[in-house]
């Protein structure tokens, strides 16, 4: 039976570099709400995009365009998906297959859609005619390392790695409203240098006419842009933070498995690398310096970073598009739960206030979210945590603690950790998440100064 909330098809319409400005404007059609299209723009720049563009550039433009659909496909969620762009990369379709599948399963689970293999990928005929030859890169940023920044302790561990092994680094973000860049810029004890989506105001109008909405793997769209960035300016590196946690399904059950963390996997990465490398063979070596690592030991290594105290932030609150500020913690959300849980054995309480506005282990309100990331309850939080063991093995560690085990999480929820664990076990969990664990594409000079912090 077909859903009257799909369409039948969502077909990519190629995309126009600006001869005027640093921008490329990207084209789609769905067949139930007609045309869109959306800008991005790399402001940094300064100078028209157009001039620019090689066959590589352009096929790492491809490669964005189908990140970026993933936004306006959704309104919809058609049955076919129409390419465009070059036809004969595996490795494209393979990447498309991924994001429109795994990586919206979040969202056609919680829409109730159909399964996520009853969608058709169709390469596409619109071919962009691009030299060969590579262009000059504009040397703005040559010989650093563009470091992903999203303004949480995961950012902060990164650019520290980074900077141990020598590297000079460059903090990028990309944004959609000034709103969300001053809120980035706030979190950061450096610059931050913004990249820039443009949305169809159409999304907004069709959303509120009750079109299906829902998560999007957003963590394509940065790792693209910055990879644009760097091939643009010089940049040899392109380094984000996904640690080795984002693995673990967020619900798996009746045969499906969905992630929230989908574009942050490993298995996302390989392909996204793959892409990279046969769309331009010059562009930026992009990888996760935290793949090897759990939220046990990136917890440890950031509770040393006592400047990122004041600053940092994972409360996914201050980072929406429109309305008020937020405070920088919110302590109704998962993220706030976990992010104080994952620090509190590295912290006295003293310290922990010098980040959060209260003890959050101690809120009433967030002992149901405590229990989801503990996995005592049917699910796990929709949001990027940690593996359900990293957060028993915590909570554990946690009842031994003089500053922590009188807290109201540790007396109410220790016992039911323990009560499905020996002492034993949840040990292990946690010498586990201190070790370093294959696969990852972390190069050896990286990893030898991680293990050095």
């Amino acid at each position: 039976m077909v859903d009257p909330r799909q369409a039948d098809s969502f077909s990519m319409d190629g995309w126009t570099a600006s001869d005027q400005e640093p921008s490329v404007r990207f084209h789609y059609t769905c067949a139930h709400y007609g045309a869109f299209s959306e800008t991005v723009t790399f402001p940094w720049i300064e100078q028209p995009l157009a001039p620019l563009v090689d066959h590589g550039l352009a096929g790492l433009l491809d490669l964005l365009q189908i990140a970026l659909g993933v936004s306006y496909y959704k309104c919809a969620a058609a049955r076919r998906l129409i390419l465009s762009g070059s036809t004969d990369q595996p490795e494209k379709l393979q990447l498309a297959a991924a994001l429109y599948r795994e990586g919206l399963a979040e969202f056609y689970v919680r829409n109730d859609l159909f399964h996520t293999h009853d969608l058709d990928i169709e390469p596409g005929s619109i071919e962009q005619g691009y030299t060969s030859a590579p262009k000059p890169h504009l040397a703005l940023l040559e010989g650093q390392a563009l470091v992903a920044w999203g303004g949480g302790k995961d950012s902060y561990v990164a650019d520290a790695i980074a900077r141990k092994a020598g590297l000079q680094t460059q903090r990028c973000s990309v944004v959609m409203s000034d709103k969300v860049a001053d809120a980035i810029q706030r979190t950061s004890n450096a610059p931050v240098l913004f990249l820039r989506r443009h949305l169809d105001p159409k999304l907004r109008e069709v959303n509120a006419d009750g079109a299906l909405n829902g998560h999007v793997p957003i963590t394509a769209i940065n790792s693209l842009m910055l990879v644009i960035l760097g091939r643009l300016t010089g940049a040899p590196q392109v380094i984000f933070a996904n640690e080795r946690s984002a693995d673990e399904p967020t619900i798996q059950q009746d045969g499906i498995v969905a992630n929230h963390q989908y574009s942050k996997s490993s298995a996302f990465e390989g392909y996204l690398r793959n892409a990279i490398t046969a769309s331009d063979k010059v562009a930026p070596d992009y990888y996760s310096i935290l793949r090897p690592f759990s939220e046990i030991w990136i917890a440890r290594v950031f509770a040393k970073l006592t400047e990122a105290y004041p600053l940092f932030t994972s409360c996914n609150r201050n980072f929406q598009i429109i309305g008020d500020q937020s405070p920088r913690w919110c302590g109704d959300c998962a993220k706030c739960a976990f992010t104080s849980l994952m620090l509190a054995p590295h912290l006295t309480k003293e310290q922990a206030l010098t980040i959060f506005p209260d003890l959050f282990l101690n809120h009433e309100n967030l002992l149901p979210l405590y229990r989801e990331l503990c996995g005592l309850t049917d699910k796990k939080p929709w949001d990027c945590v940690g593996t359900i063991n990293e957060c028993r093995a915590t909570l554990h560690k946690l009842a031994s603690s003089p500053h922590w085990q009188d807290t109201r999480a540790v007396q109410t929820l220790a016992p039911e950790v323990s009560a499905l664990h020996t002492p034993e076990e949840l040990e292990i969990f946690w010498q586990e998440g201190l070790q370093a664990t294959e696969p990852h594409f972390v190069p050896d000079t990286l990893l030898k100064a991680a293990h050095d912090l």
